[in-house]
């Protein structure tokens, strides 16, 4: 693999004369199959690759050449072939080159070829002289190679047989044909009695006589075309008596595929040009038959019509036609012949479906009575492109035993296959009956492509679903509501349309989500709708808010704020009721106040209570579905439930999954069959079509808004980010190398370990690479002095400075509770003024204190340092302008939460990231990678964090490996 000159010296010969010496290499034999596998998936863009210095010419040559077959293969411009002689003979697949476009990149590939590829030992003739291999020769040995071995690998059943091709092979036992056939699966090699020996020549010769003639066609201004035509209708009957299809012949122009000229008239000129629309046609009549002769190869019908002195057209029956449709067509279009079918053969809407016709049980359903679970009567009908048939109507068709049939006039195709779908569909489903709302809501929004192996084609809604559906995906058109009575302060234009929008799935008992970017105020929504229910239902059931710990002070204050008539009631601490005072107090209250936690270890208390409304606050807490905190929650009882979060998509797609069980159980399916039909196929494959039904599923159950679309607000001040690159010290580099070789050194050694063991090691190596970024004090854990022992504390002491010396405040964000502690006393004493930190041990008092004093005391310190997760979500920290973020998360969505403490509704001065990273090490490569990941979330895409832990060794090496311009000159 590496280039010849990387393994020898180059040697000096003064005047001596270079001569050209025989070279004996050691080589490996791969298999093409596994050989085209492994040129595809190098990196051959890039020529340089750690652990072999420099990729060979050859390498790259023939890396492109396997993109090359890899092209034709998906264009299948690929046919059936023979090799060897008459004694022996193998089935082969050839790649087709006969078009102008992969002929020219042939010769351009050959012309390009580098000498390493040729440099082989020659063949000698009779006379001892030796060849060259020609490059063109070459080339075509190994294209035909790797198409060949790709197509037995790829397009065939596991017996061998071919996967799609299987019933074009004769039907004659033991004929050479049918064994050639057989032998382009798995086994090359054509095998047949010792009788049929004389067989094989003549089979042999009518191959090559095939293919010569097809590539002189390739030649000519004109070739042999054929139309199939369907049978006349015949209005009396559906389906003729004894009909016939037409094959009809024709000579088509080259370069003007509509004109054609019929059989019969080739037949009809006696001379050897034929002058037909001012077009000249040369020799039409021996064209005509040598053209026959090589598709009668193909096609049974047309060597009947052979027969014939003068053969015009064939007659076909119902399944020569539907063979000839589903395989000789194509075969006859792969060896260069014209063929036109009727255009309805490559339309969707001739095969068999299915279409559901539903309604809402009861008369007049309305508001408050249809709920996820409500039942919805439906009745199933069947459909031949767009013609319902009754089952009477089927079970004649399916009588005929033929797979076309005419339907009213049209022709379409009625498989054996769907026919056994069909019946047992019926059986199943006898034609009527009910199903849950929700089922019918993912029908309609096109989540099941197929039922029971039938497509659906459409879904009929009568008028009370289809007003439903209509507000569901449409919410701009919503009427709007005005501000509910008691509510103090000014809803905004987008925030009036989030409470309406909340109060129509309040309405209708549909769980919703509101998912509007940090900083918009999900929370005054969500107050806004209990005013709103208290104001048109005084009489209804209190609501529950579950909220992180550190969320449930800013909480009251909200609700004191906004809707200070609210009874609130927080559920938390040691003194909280329990049991049936728990109860009595729940009850006479308008809102109750809890922690997730607390969900946790009071659910039995808490599920005695029918909530009005259950609201969860970050709901991300619950992206886990497995754990106690998910499924206590999904066992609260409510008329209603809202999930409130800026990230309904962290990193993968179960926590959609999770948060939509909580609103909507069983919307999405079980686990399972999510992970199976959206999760694989979008994480892994990245599958589109998934994606897109997911997010119609979806959608109507999810609000969004962005901060940065203008029609949402307008008056929010710019968002300002920057990349703050620092160097590191001479400290900081000695233990970052050191940690890199011995963590690479030790996982050298595990590469067959535990999937677990080894991730356990590679988050363990990155962990400490990232302290050692921070500061050597983090790392080691010593205690030892702060000083000037990191780059990146330097560089943000200065720009704290200058931040400090206009009166403007930060906050400060690191992910490690010790690193924050660091942060704050280096802090204090260098600028001799507090620093607070909010981390997780912080109690609920002082914490509420800390926010406070932040927010609304005059004198209050100008530095916030917070842990990431502790005060990365929920807190409203608007006085600051200038956010840090000292070291990276995996996940971007954590960043911009936590950034959104300050550049969120309310804040009057534009806001300033900035965010630390090490030069040339680990964090600047996470950096890019999580600009890509950003996208991901918007099409509902995750990778997850362990995609970390999922890289080979040498990727990770080049993650973590330090650069030399890593460490600042001394």
């Amino acid at each position: 693999m590496a280039a010849a000159w990387l393994y020898r010296e180059p040697v000096d010969l003064g005047n001596e004369l270079a001569t050209i010496e025989p070279w004996r290499i050691e080589g490996l034999c791969v298999p093409p199959a596994r050989l085209l596998r492994l040129l595809i998936t190098l990196p051959l863009a890039h020529r340089v690759i750690r652990t072999v210095n420099r990729l060979g010419d050859d390498l790259l040559y023939w890396g492109g050449v396997a993109k090359f077959a890899l092209e034709l293969l998906a264009k299948q411009r690929f046919l059936p072939g023979l090799a060897g002689d008459n004694g022996s003979m193998r089935a082969v697949w050839l790649p087709v080159l006969d078009g102008p476009e992969d002929s020219a990149r042939f010769d351009a590939y050959a012309h390009a070829m580098p000498p390493a590829c040729r440099a082989l030992l020659p063949e000698r003739d009779a006379r001892g002289d030796a060849s060259i291999l020609r490059p063109d020769a070459v080339l075509q040995s190994f294209l035909r190679s790797l198409v060949d071995a790709a197509v037995r690998e790829w397009g065939f059943e596991k017996d061998g047989r071919p996967a799609r091709l299987a019933s074009a092979a004769h039907s004659a036992a033991a004929s050479v044909s049918s064994v050639w056939w057989q032998s382009l699966g798995k086994d090359p090699d054509i095998r047949v009695p010792q009788a049929k020996t004389a067989e094989i020549g003549r089979f042999y010769q009518s191959w090559k006589n095939w293919t010569y003639k097809a590539k002189s066609e390739s030649g000519s201004s004109f070739r042999l075309c054929f139309r199939l035509e369907p049978p006349a209708y015949e209005p009396e009957s559906d389906h003729p008596t004894a009909a016939h299809w037409t094959l009809r012949f024709f000579l088509q122009a080259i370069d003007d595929p509509s004109l054609l000229v019929p059989a019969e008239e080739v037949w009809r000129e006696r001379g050897d040009v034929l002058s037909y629309l001012n077009r000249r046609f040369d020799n039409p009549q021996e064209k005509l038959l040598e053209g026959l002769g090589i598709a009668a190869e193909l096609c049974p019908a047309i060597r009947r019509s052979l027969k014939n002195q003068s053969p015009e057209s064939t007659t076909l029956t119902d399944q020569e036609a539907f063979h000839f449709l589903r395989e000789v067509a194509r075969l006859l279009e792969g060896a260069g012949f014209g063929v036109m079918i009727p255009p309805w053969w490559n339309t969707p809407d001739t095969r068999l479906r299915v279409r559901a016709v539903l309604r809402a049980n009861g008369d007049g359903q309305g508001p408050g009575t249809l709920n996820m679970n409500s039942i919805v009567s439906y009745d199933w009908e069947m459909a031949l492109g767009d013609e319902t048939l009754s089952r009477e109507e089927f079970e004649r068709l399916a009588a005929l035993k033929t797979p076309l049939v005419q339907v009213r006039g049209r022709w379409v195709l009625l498989q054996p296959d769907q026919i056994e779908s069909v019946v047992a569909f019926w059986e199943k489903h006898r034609g009527r009956g009910t199903l849950q709302l929700r089922d019918a809501l993912s029908l309609a929004l096109g989540a099941q492509d197929e039922l029971d192996g039938l497509q659906v084609s459409e879904v009929q809604l009568d008028a009370s679903l289809k007003d439903v559906l209509s507000r569901l995906t449409r919410k701009n058109q919503m009427e709007l509501l005005a501000a509910p009575a008691g509510f103090v302060g000014e809803l905004r234009p987008y925030q009036t349309q989030g409470l309406s929008w909340l109060a129509f799935m309040r309405r209708w008992g549909f769980g919703a989500c509101l998912a509007d970017d940090m900083g918009l105020g999900k929370t005054i929504q969500a107050i806004a709708l209990v005013l709103h229910e208290q104001q048109h239902w005084p009489e209804s059931a209190p609501t529950l808010v579950v909220c992180p710990t550190s969320l449930v002070g800013n909480w009251q204050r909200e609700v004191a704020r906004f809707a200070p008539g609210l009874k609130t009631v927080v559920h938390h601490g040691t003194g909280r009721a329990e049991g049936s005072a728990f109860v009595e107090q729940a009850l006479a209250s308008d809102l109750v106040i809890s922690t997730y936690g607390l969900v946790r270890r009071d659910l039995q208390d808490l599920v005695q209570v029918r909530w009005a409304n259950v609201i969860i606050d970050e709901a991300q807490n619950i992206k886990n579905p497995a754990t106690k905190q998910a499924r206590a929650t999904r066992r609260l009882q409510a008329d209603f439930r809202l999930a409130l979060t800026g990230t309904p998509v962290e990193n993968r797609l179960s926590e959609l999954w999770s948060i939509m069980a909580f609103l909507n159980p069983g919307y999405l399916g079980s686990r399972a069959s999510f992970r199976r039909e959206f999760s694989a196929p979008i994480e892994r494959f990245q599958d589109a079509q998934a994606a897109e039904r997911l997010r119609k599923l979806v959608r109507p159950f999810v609000l969004r808004r962005l901060k940065n679309d203008p029609a949402v607000i307008r008056d929010l001040p710019d968002k300002f980010e920057q990349k703050i690159l620092c160097n590191l010290t001479r400290e900081q580099a000695t233990l970052y190398e050191a940690i890199v070789q011995s963590g690479m050194s030790a996982l050298s050694g595990e590469e067959r370990a535990a999937g677990m063991q080894r991730r356990g090691m590679v988050l363990a190596m990155l962990t400490r690479l990232k302290q050692v970024c921070n500061h050597p004090a983090l790392f080691l854990g010593d205690g030892s002095s702060i000083g000037q022992r990191s780059g990146k504390l330097n560089r943000l002491t200065e720009m704290l400075e200058e931040i400090l010396e206009v009166g403007e405040r930060a906050l400060i964000f690191t992910q490690y509770a010790q690193m924050g502690f660091l942060l704050q006393s280096h802090l204090r004493d260098t600028f001799g003024q507090e620093v607070l930190f909010l981390h997780g041990g912080t109690p609920q008092r002082q914490r509420d204190r800390m926010l406070e004093r932040f927010q609304e005391q005059a004198d209050a310190p100008m530095v916030f340092v917070l842990s990431l997760k502790a005060g990365g979500t929920g807190l409203n920290l608007m006085r600051a302008n200038h956010v840090f973020h000292y070291d990276r998360w995996w996940n971007p969505a954590v960043e911009n939460q936590a950034t959104d403490r300050a550049y969120r509704i309310g804040q009057s001065r534009d806001v300033q990231v900035h965010k630390l990273m090490c030069i040339s090490t680990l964090e600047e490569r996470i950096d890019a990678l999580i600009e890509s990941k950003r996208e991901l979330a918007d099409a509902v895409i995750g990778q997850g964090d362990n995609w970390v832990t999922e890289l080979t060794t040498d990727e990770l090496y080049d993650l973590v490996s330090l650069r030399s311009e890593a460490s600042e000159a001394e």
